[in-house]
Protein backbone atom coordinates (compact mmCIF):
# COMPACT_ATOMS: atom_id res chain seq x y z
CA UNK A 1 0.00 0.00 0.00
CA UNK A 2 2.79 2.45 0.88
CA UNK A 3 4.73 1.61 -2.26
CA UNK A 4 1.67 2.29 -4.41
CA UNK A 5 1.30 5.79 -2.92
CA UNK A 6 4.97 6.58 -3.58
CA UNK A 7 4.61 5.60 -7.24
CA UNK A 8 1.50 7.74 -7.62
CA UNK A 9 3.28 10.77 -6.20
CA UNK A 10 6.22 10.25 -8.54
CA UNK A 11 3.88 10.23 -11.56
CA UNK A 12 2.39 13.61 -10.71
CA UNK A 13 3.57 16.71 -12.53
CA UNK A 14 5.89 18.97 -10.57
CA UNK A 15 4.77 22.37 -9.39
CA UNK A 16 5.91 25.51 -11.14
CA UNK A 17 6.21 26.65 -14.70
CA UNK A 18 6.59 23.77 -17.17
CA UNK A 19 8.66 25.80 -19.68
CA UNK A 20 11.88 27.64 -19.16
CA UNK A 21 12.23 30.30 -21.81
CA UNK A 22 15.04 32.78 -22.35
CA UNK A 23 13.81 36.25 -21.31
CA UNK A 24 15.93 37.90 -23.98
CA UNK A 25 14.15 35.86 -26.66
CA UNK A 26 10.78 37.04 -25.33
CA UNK A 27 11.77 40.71 -25.23
CA UNK A 28 13.42 40.56 -28.67
CA UNK A 29 10.38 38.99 -30.32
CA UNK A 30 8.05 41.41 -28.49
CA UNK A 31 10.06 44.37 -29.81
CA UNK A 32 9.95 42.91 -33.33
CA UNK A 33 6.18 42.42 -33.17
CA UNK A 34 5.81 45.92 -31.75
CA UNK A 35 7.70 47.52 -34.62
CA UNK A 36 5.68 45.53 -37.17
CA UNK A 37 2.38 46.43 -35.53
CA UNK A 38 3.30 50.12 -35.29
CA UNK A 39 4.07 50.11 -39.00
CA UNK A 40 0.80 48.44 -40.07
CA UNK A 41 -1.58 49.54 -37.27
CA UNK A 42 -3.27 52.40 -39.19
CA UNK A 43 -4.66 49.84 -41.68
CA UNK A 44 -4.59 46.67 -39.60
CA UNK A 45 -5.72 47.89 -36.17
CA UNK A 46 -9.43 48.31 -36.79
CA UNK A 47 -9.65 45.00 -38.66
CA UNK A 48 -7.95 43.16 -35.80
CA UNK A 49 -10.13 44.77 -33.15
CA UNK A 50 -13.34 43.88 -34.98
CA UNK A 51 -12.36 40.25 -35.79
CA UNK A 52 -14.32 37.64 -33.85
CA UNK A 53 -12.54 34.43 -34.90
CA UNK A 54 -9.03 33.20 -35.67
CA UNK A 55 -10.03 33.07 -39.34
CA UNK A 56 -11.05 36.74 -39.13
CA UNK A 57 -7.65 37.61 -37.64
CA UNK A 58 -5.83 35.68 -40.39
CA UNK A 59 -7.97 37.34 -43.07
CA UNK A 60 -7.32 40.81 -41.62
CA UNK A 61 -3.57 40.20 -41.61
CA UNK A 62 -3.64 38.81 -45.15
CA UNK A 63 -5.70 41.73 -46.42
CA UNK A 64 -4.10 44.68 -44.60
CA UNK A 65 -0.54 43.48 -43.93
CA UNK A 66 0.42 40.81 -46.48
CA UNK A 67 4.10 41.28 -45.62
CA UNK A 68 3.40 39.97 -42.10
CA UNK A 69 1.13 37.11 -43.05
CA UNK A 70 3.94 34.54 -43.11
CA UNK A 71 5.36 35.70 -39.77
CA UNK A 72 2.04 35.95 -37.94
CA UNK A 73 0.33 32.95 -39.61
CA UNK A 74 0.85 30.57 -36.64
CA UNK A 75 -0.68 32.98 -34.12
CA UNK A 76 -4.27 33.99 -35.06
CA UNK A 77 -5.77 32.05 -32.14
CA UNK A 78 -3.25 33.55 -29.73
CA UNK A 79 -3.90 37.04 -31.08
CA UNK A 80 -7.67 36.61 -30.71
CA UNK A 81 -7.33 35.52 -27.09
CA UNK A 82 -5.10 38.54 -26.39
CA UNK A 83 -7.51 40.95 -28.10
CA UNK A 84 -10.41 39.51 -26.09
CA UNK A 85 -8.53 39.75 -22.79
CA UNK A 86 -10.40 41.94 -20.32
CA UNK A 87 -7.18 43.87 -19.60
CA UNK A 88 -6.67 44.78 -23.27
CA UNK A 89 -6.59 48.60 -23.56
CA UNK A 90 -9.76 49.99 -25.05
CA UNK A 91 -8.81 53.28 -26.66
CA UNK A 92 -5.13 54.22 -26.71
CA UNK A 93 -3.45 52.99 -29.89
CA UNK A 94 0.10 52.78 -28.51
CA UNK A 95 -1.07 50.89 -25.40
CA UNK A 96 -2.96 48.41 -27.59
CA UNK A 97 0.10 47.81 -29.76
CA UNK A 98 2.40 47.39 -26.75
CA UNK A 99 -0.03 45.04 -24.98
CA UNK A 100 -0.43 42.87 -28.08
CA UNK A 101 3.30 42.81 -28.87
CA UNK A 102 4.36 42.01 -25.29
CA UNK A 103 1.71 39.29 -25.02
CA UNK A 104 2.87 37.69 -28.26
CA UNK A 105 6.54 37.80 -27.23
CA UNK A 106 6.33 34.28 -25.78
CA UNK A 107 5.03 33.02 -29.15
CA UNK A 108 2.47 30.77 -27.50
CA UNK A 109 5.06 28.77 -25.56
CA UNK A 110 4.08 30.63 -22.40
CA UNK A 111 0.88 32.41 -21.48
CA UNK A 112 0.38 35.98 -22.72
CA UNK A 113 0.35 37.24 -19.15
CA UNK A 114 3.67 35.58 -18.35
CA UNK A 115 5.10 37.05 -21.55
CA UNK A 116 4.03 40.56 -20.46
CA UNK A 117 5.55 39.98 -17.02
CA UNK A 118 8.87 38.93 -18.55
CA UNK A 119 8.89 41.97 -20.86
CA UNK A 120 8.14 44.34 -17.97
CA UNK A 121 10.81 42.77 -15.76
CA UNK A 122 13.46 42.91 -18.50
CA UNK A 123 12.67 46.55 -19.35
CA UNK A 124 12.95 47.55 -15.70
CA UNK A 125 16.38 45.99 -15.22
CA UNK A 126 19.18 48.46 -14.70
CA UNK A 127 21.71 48.08 -17.47
CA UNK A 128 25.12 49.50 -16.70
CA UNK A 129 27.40 50.84 -19.42
CA UNK A 130 30.88 52.30 -19.41
CA UNK A 131 30.60 56.05 -19.81
CA UNK A 132 34.30 56.83 -20.09
CA UNK A 133 37.55 54.84 -20.39
CA UNK A 134 40.76 56.18 -19.00
CA UNK A 135 44.27 54.97 -19.64
CA UNK A 136 47.55 55.97 -18.08
CA UNK A 137 49.65 57.92 -20.59
CA UNK A 138 52.96 59.74 -20.82
CA UNK A 139 52.74 62.68 -23.23
CA UNK A 140 55.55 64.57 -24.98
CA UNK A 141 54.29 67.75 -23.28
CA UNK A 142 55.44 66.30 -19.96
CA UNK A 143 52.09 65.10 -18.63
CA UNK A 144 52.04 61.74 -16.86
CA UNK A 145 48.70 60.39 -15.68
CA UNK A 146 45.33 59.13 -16.82
CA UNK A 147 44.20 60.00 -20.36
CA UNK A 148 40.95 61.84 -20.87
CA UNK A 149 38.89 60.49 -23.81
CA UNK A 150 42.02 58.78 -25.23
CA UNK A 151 43.89 62.09 -25.33
CA UNK A 152 46.22 64.15 -23.16
CA UNK A 153 44.17 66.36 -20.81
CA UNK A 154 46.88 69.08 -20.83
CA UNK A 155 47.59 69.58 -24.54
CA UNK A 156 44.66 67.64 -26.05
CA UNK A 157 46.68 65.52 -28.45
CA UNK A 158 45.46 62.06 -29.27
CA UNK A 159 48.25 61.34 -31.74
CA UNK A 160 50.34 58.28 -30.97
CA UNK A 161 54.12 58.21 -31.28
CA UNK A 162 55.64 56.25 -34.15
CA UNK A 163 56.90 53.58 -31.72
CA UNK A 164 53.39 53.01 -30.33
CA UNK A 165 51.83 52.89 -33.80
CA UNK A 166 54.44 50.38 -34.93
CA UNK A 167 53.86 48.32 -31.75
CA UNK A 168 50.09 48.22 -32.33
CA UNK A 169 50.55 47.13 -35.94
CA UNK A 170 52.84 44.24 -34.98
CA UNK A 171 50.43 42.87 -32.38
Amino acid sequence: MVRKKILQKADKRRRGRPYVIDPQTVIDSAETYGSWLRQFWPKLGHALLTARSPEGIAEAIEQHAPDLSASLAPFPGLMLSILQDRRFPGVRKEAQIQFLADSMGGQGLITPRRSREICARERNKVRHVILRREFYIECSCGYKGPALDNACPDCGTARLSADLVQGENSS
